[in-house]
């Protein structure tokens, strides 16, 4: 009798956790799916509510709250990843990041450093702390990094960011030609600067920094469009 009810016992364990991770599945597809990012964090927290184990759930909301700057929340998640899943680079390179983001130079320096360790291939590891080290004042150390992540070719915005960086550094040095010249090619990789590629042939980046972003908009904006402008008449100043 007794072996009859602990077997009767142990089924009903095996099938409710079946169920509740079946559950958190079914809460973590439908984040998956949701488009508004707070459906997505509820979602995901219903899941891990289930089964808080599930890490797939710990990295896509900490993603989400990345994205929505809710940077405590996402440092939290993303350390829950690491304590799941030790060996994982990504986890410690986004940590890191939103240290970064926070002002906490020597944590995300920490963060990069151990995603470096565990998967040295990625540029951006080497790109986001050459951006600490730069924002630390050890220049050698940002230029160091912000080469490497150039040479080892990453996508656009990480080789992008990376010249950036550079750019700075070089600037800070006093070495203001080379300084414009990875500033150019700053510009002419990353997408967001499509309209601005006009004016970044032509500019320093000290002219940059004078003149200011809502410059540059204006600047690109008459430079690209005022063929398509027409040249008024008299009668229309009149």
């Amino acid at each position: 009798m007794k072996k009859l009810f602990l077997t009767i016992l142990i089924y009903m364990i095996m099938t409710c956790s079946a169920v509740w991770a079946q559950n958190a599945i079914y809460f973590y597809n439908r984040g998956l799916e949701s488009s508004m990012v707070n459906k997505r964090i509820h979602y995901f927290s219903k899941a891990l509510q289930l089964n808080p184990n599930l890490v797939e759930a710990y990295e896509k909301r900490a993603l989400n709250y990345y994205f929505q700057q809710r940077f405590d929340n996402a440092i939290q998640d993303y350390t829950k990843v690491i304590e799941l899943k030790p060996t994982g680079a990504e986890a410690y390179r986004m940590r890191g990041l939103a240290q970064l983001k926070k002002g906490d130079l020597d944590g995300a320096i920490d963060n990069f450093d151990r995603a470096i360790q565990l998967d040295p291939q990625p540029a951006s590891s080497y790109g986001y702390r050459g951006e600490a080290y730069r924002l630390k004042g050890l220049t050698q150390e940002a230029m160091r990094d912000s080469t490497k992540a150039i040479q080892l070719r990453g996508d656009e915005r990480t080789t992008a960011r990376a010249y950036r960086t550079r750019a700075e550094v070089y600037r800070e040095l006093g070495e203001y030609e080379l300084s414009d010249a990875d500033f150019r090619r700053y510009v002419e990789l990353d997408p967001r600067f499509y309209l601005f590629r006009y004016f970044a042939n032509t500019a320093s980046l000290e002219a940059i920094h004078r003149i200011g972003l809502i410059g540059i908009i204006a600047i690109s904006f008459l430079t690209i469009f005022k063929v398509a402008l027409p040249v008024p008449r008299k009668s229309d100043e009149d």
